[in-house]
């Protein structure tokens, strides 16, 4: 739970947004975080690598590589599987680090091994339904590098699809 206000101890969890749009390299930023403790103004670091041909990423390959559960009618769309293959020579174990866990779920396999195809699925929590949003979730390996896979996930309502979400009995 995001918080305003913290007594001094206490912590809290920040969103930090990167949109990797306009980058096609390895990119490093550091947001400034500001407090009312005074200076020094606080830091983080985030490094990326922004893939511009995610159908040739090591060791790991999504297809699709970005999950869109966008609605432009009345059915509804609140699941979408895809694949993880496996293109290095060693088997790898998958973790789930990060997610907006107040959106979606996510489903990957715990273990894949060289050269294999596993299915992994996102499932929309109800309560989002009726919203648009754009969020991600990020995957670490167990391979040497520890290598993390992010994965944008988007939800657009086109306004039939709103208006029909909004019918009496729907």
């Amino acid at each position: 739970m995001l918080k305003d206000l913290l007594a001094v101890g206490d912590s809290t969890e920040l969103e930090i947004i990167f949109s990797s749009k306009k980058y096609r390299t390895k990119i490093t930023k550091r947001p400034k975080i500001q407090t009312n403790e005074g200076p020094p103004d606080k830091f983080v670091s985030i490094t990326v690598n922004v893939v511009t041909r995610p159908d040739s990423t090591y060791p790991l390959i999504m297809r699709p590589y970005k999950i869109d559960l966008s609605q432009t009618g009345s059915k509804v769309i609140d699941k979408m599987s895809f694949e993880i293959r496996n293109v290095s020579d060693e088997d790898l174990k998958l973790k789930l680090v990060s997610y907006a866990s107040e959106y979606f779920e996510v489903d990957i396999p715990k273990k894949i091994k060289a050269g294999e195809t596993k299915k992994a699925k996102v499932r929309l929590l109800k309560k989002v339904l009726k919203k648009s949003f754009e969020k991600s979730f990020t995957i670490e390996l167990s391979d040497e590098a520890r290598n993390r896979f992010t994965i944008p996930v988007k939800r657009k309502l086109s306004a039939s699809a709103a208006t029909a979400s909004k019918k009496p009995g729907k």
